[in-house]
């Protein structure tokens, strides 16, 4: 981890298991759509692209975006 680490969201750190973790918690599809533009790592950019189909497909069977 680098030290600039602790002063940004874990979503954008340089660890790319740390940003998939975080990915998966997130419910802002705007914010995973970034991810998905954005991310340097390809299983993040996966991952991101998984959470937002999930939270769809939640929102469709009447869940909402925060079921889990």
């Amino acid at each position: 981890m680098k030290f600039s680490d602790l002063f940004i969201p874990k979503i954008a750190r340089s660890d790319p298991k740390v940003r998939e973790q975080a990915v998966m918690e997130c419910n802002d599809k705007e914010l995973l759509k970034r991810v998905i533009q954005n991310d340097k790592d390809e299983h993040v950019r996966k991952v991101a692209k998984q959470r937002i189909e999930d939270l769809t497909a939640g929102e469709l069977n009447g869940q909402g975006a925060y079921a889990r």
